[in-house]
């Protein structure tokens, strides 16, 4: 936060080109996905769903996932991104990350085997572990925001064709999760298992459930939401250049 307001602050007119302009609305969502992830990881929701309530877990996930990192790449200016690529190495490192198959990869990867149970209770048990959880799907969830909302000129989002593609594995990489937490016999994690009810007549299976149930639903109206606008962007960029086509003069390209 501190990193953003003074680059966009006192070292505006260094970083940006001259006439730039700067919305407040940029900075109104930057820190909007600060609260948020603030809310995710330091408010009592991550107390409670450590300790008591699998769809609490869950919904923090899903605030890491969907709602900061869109937030924050849409709240930073191409300018501010491009000056930390300026380096060789840097650029290099984030042209090779931010492929849309590094993305689509590392994204689902992390995203399934954190919530297998050997993996999902090793976080519950140990902080350090919980902290190193939390920041790899906020990452991968960044990179896979990166391919329709990376705002770069020098990495820019990925095309049309590769956003719908994109969008379909998404949308078909929660469904072993879904089927791993709804279709089970018994709940998948001890912790939850053995936790104080706090709901009544709300069993650990319900919450397992329920957890799975809202991932899904998310996931899938996200990656619905992403489909269609990659399709109608992808729509409204041959007809801009068909409209360009025909004012041009004939034998200009």
């Amino acid at each position: 936060g501190w990193a953003y307001a003074v680059g966009t602050g006192p070292l505006r007119a260094r970083l940006a080109p001259p006439g730039t302009p700067f919305p407040l609305t940029k900075a109104v969502l930057f820190y909007a996905g600060l609260i948020l992830n603030y809310l995710a990881v330091g408010s009592p929701l991550d107390q409670f769903g450590e300790d008591y309530l699998f769809s609490l877990h869950m919904v923090q996930h899903l605030i890491i996932v969907y709602l900061t990192p869109p937030l924050l790449l849409l709240g930073l200016p191409w300018w501010l991104t491009d000056t930390m690529l300026r380096w060789t190495w840097a650029k290099k490192m984030a042209k090779f990350l931010l492929h849309p198959a590094a993305c689509c990869t590392a994204f689902v990867v992390t995203f399934g085997l954190w919530h297998l149970p050997e993996f999902y209770e090793a976080a519950l048990r140990s902080r350090p572990i919980h902290i190193f959880e939390h920041a790899t799907i906020f990452f991968t969830a960044t990179q896979m925001w990166w391919m329709f909302l990376g705002p770069s000129r020098v990495i820019p989002p990925c095309n049309y064709p590769v956003r719908i593609v994109c969008s379909f594995m998404l949308m078909a990489a929660h469904m072993p999760i879904l089927g791993l937490l709804a279709l089970s016999d018994n709940p998948l994690y001890r912790t939850y298992e053995l936790a104080p009810r706090i709901i009544s007549n709300f069993s650990a299976m319900d919450d397992q459930v329920l957890g799975g149930t809202m991932m899904e639903m998310v996931a899938a109206a996200v990656s619905v939401g992403l489909l269609g606008w990659s399709i109608w962007g992808w729509m409204k960029d041959d007809e801009r250049r068909d409209a360009l086509r025909v004012r041009l003069p004939e034998g200009e390209s």
